[in-house]
């Protein structure tokens, strides 16, 4: 690790302490910043981005935790290494706020210079690996991306050029040559669904939750059911919901519902009526929608797994490409929300997912006593 290329900002309005720590993380090889109010910490972080900051609880302006919680805050700063040192602030009540606060660490100062430079290269270290690990994860999700959208538009050329193939020349073969040709043409639709999916799954993965509005879910379930009615009458599926309401979140939401509904569909037992149940309420300041069915269900091994991508639990016995419930956790997940499953082999499962009534509101915090 080249310490001379990771910043360090040291905030303390206590200049003793200020320069003995500036003084021993030089001498370390640390390019060291100095800041002594929140104010000005503030001020050089959203300037200078240092890597680390060495944080005193007890500033003049306002409390080292206030300063910690509006570097949270700060979309450009959030993700920045906070250590909180101090000397009057010791009590394990001060340890506990200033870390539910968000700092990462809390050290008790006298902090003897050797334990001082180990902890810092330790959270350099962590934050180095965090970092590459980001960029590799982005890495391949613009790979992944680019695949599949250089992908689409070949395959799309072939689907229909087979399908205007099928309608010229489809009556005059018969046999094995007719049975190949309904291969390709299989072929093609289900890798064109395949690609649809993946680059629906990578879009999720690379858009933020900018597109917040008002949406309607009963609209929403009206446009799924509607989708879905072909499967619907031909599988005899009894769909009941209850009211559905209006909630902050993006369009997309439909793509949940869709999904789950037509899972619920799909994964029915043979020689049962299937019935979908789809519900939403308010609970703790979110809510909370539901899709319950009376399919196989789920195994209990099998639960923690099934939003992985490219989770199939029933192999290629049933149609899918185990994409559906990873792009829903996505998209739950970008709305500030969650999504899990209760299930009961051969009972039937219920899908649930939370959506924050105001994701975006930012509660203020009492300070410490």
């Amino acid at each position: 690790m080249n310490s001379t290329e990771q910043a360090i900002l040291n905030v303390d309005d206590y200049q003793p302490s200020l320069y003995a720590r500036t003084k021993v993380l030089r001498q370390a090889g640390f390019s060291v910043l100095e800041a002594s109010s929140g104010a000005q910490a503030l001020e050089m972080i959203s300037q200078q981005k240092p890597s680390l900051v060495l944080l005193d609880v007890n500033l003049p302006d306002m409390t080292g935790f206030e300063v910690c919680k509006r570097i949270r805050a700060n979309p450009i700063s959030a993700g920045t290494t906070i250590v909180h040192i101090s000397a009057s602030s010791s009590l394990p009540r001060h340890r506990v706020y200033g870390l539910n606060a968000g700092a990462d660490s809390y050290m008790v100062e006298p902090v003897e210079p050797e334990v001082l430079v180990a902890t810092v290269k330790a959270f350099l270290r962590a934050r180095q690996a965090e970092e590459a690990l980001r960029r590799s994860n982005e890495d391949l999700q613009r790979f992944s991306y680019t695949v599949a959208h250089e992908m689409s538009e070949p395959l799309r050329t072939m689907a229909m050029h087979a399908q205007l193939l099928e309608r010229r020349i489809g009556p005059e073969l018969s046999g094995d040559n007719a049975e190949s040709f309904q291969y390709v043409i299989q072929s093609a639709r289900r890798m064109r669904s395949f690609i649809d999916d993946l680059l629906r799954y990578a879009q999720a993965t690379h858009e933020s939750r900018s597109k917040v509005t008002e949406v309607d879910t009963d609209v929403l379930l009206t446009q799924v059911l509607f989708d879905l009615e072909a499967v619907i009458r031909a599988k005899g599926v009894k769909v009941t919901y209850d009211p559905m309401p209006k909630i902050l979140a993006d369009a997309r939401i439909e793509h949940v519902l869709q999904n789950l509904i037509s899972n619920a569909i799909k994964y029915s037992r043979p020689g049962v009526t299937p019935e979908v149940h789809i519900s939403a309420r308010e609970q703790d300041g979110a809510w909370l929608f539901s899709v319950r069915d009376n399919g196989i269900g789920i195994e209990p091994q099998y639960k923690s797994g099934i939003f992985r991508v490219f989770s199939r639990l029933h192999g290629h016995d049933v149609a899918g490409h185990g994409i559906g419930l990873a792009l829903a956790q996505k998209i739950v997940e970008t709305n500030g929300g969650a999504i899990w499953v209760d299930s009961e082999p051969g009972v039937g499962s219920t899908f649930y997912f939370r959506i924050p009534q105001e994701p975006m509101v930012q509660k203020n915090s009492q300070a410490a006593n």
